[in-house]
């Protein structure tokens, strides 16, 4: 009987659930946002809540390593012996950690700062669709319009195929009422 429930309820959650879920994410669907002043805000706020989310789904695949020392507390004289463990927190991510601190602080001019340049300083980096979102994002929340158009542009055209596409576009939409 419970057996039965449980699996009524998985099959619910996936009949009802995931087609919604799918349509936003391949960008079917964007997000709507009423229009005004607070449409914008209100779109800008579940904008950065999905970059945030994307940005830290996995850890990025720029190699980094960590060296330690045996022997260290071993007799003197012994020779100490070099080995490497683990991977250490990636750059990239270290300052896209930055960036969303700084967002979180509203210092929107520190972040553009540091987002100009990231794909030219992590030219490799799985983070850079995040960091494109990210200064689209900084720009619009500066006041910064014509920017933050222009970013959302070059990242559809970048990254056509990328799940947040769709909230891309709609939001040069909504930048282009002039809100």
């Amino acid at each position: 009987m419970k057996l039965s429930t449980v699996l009524f309820a998985i099959a619910l959650v996936f009949f009802l659930g995931i087609p919604t879920l799918n349509a936003q994410e391949k960008g079917k669907e964007p997000v709507k946002a009423a229009e005004g002043r607070g449409g914008v805000q209100n779109f800008l706020a579940s904008f950065w809540s999905k970059v945030v989310r994307v940005g830290k789904r996995g850890p990025s695949t720029v190699p980094t390593a960590v060296a330690g020392l045996r022997g260290a507390e071993q007799e003197k004289g012994k020779e100490l012996n070099p080995y490497w463990k683990g991977k250490e927190k990636s750059k990239d991510g270290a300052a896209m950690a930055k960036v969303e601190a700084l967002i979180n602080k509203k210092d929107f001019d520190g972040a553009i700062e540091t987002l100009k340049s990231f794909g030219q300083t992590y030219p490799d980096s799985p983070l850079k669709p995040v960091a494109a979102l990210s200064l689209a994002y900084a720009y619009a929340r500066a006041g910064k319009t014509d920017e933050a158009k222009s970013t959302f542009e070059s990242f559809l055209k970048d990254y056509p195929d990328h799940e947040l596409t769709a909230d891309a576009k709609a939001g040069i939409e909504l930048l282009k009422k002039g809100e």
